[in-house]
């Protein structure tokens, strides 16, 4: 069972999906701020990547 349950982290952590949800755990302390959706969410992910790639094999 231990190691479905670290399966299932690192796949989040490697396809980023775990993202979103320590974006929503941050977004507590912030409440004042309008709540993104996922879709938003992602769509401004993938636009600051796009922006500043770093070290990419692509």
């Amino acid at each position: 069972m231990r190691l479905l349950g670290f399966l299932r982290w690192y796949v989040r952590e490697l396809t980023g999906t775990g993202e979103y949800d320590r974006y929503l755990v941050r977004h507590r302390s912030h409440p004042h701020t309008p709540l993104l959706s996922r879709r938003e969410f992602e769509r401004r992910r993938s636009e600051r990547r796009d922006r500043s790639p770093g070290i990419r094999c692509c």
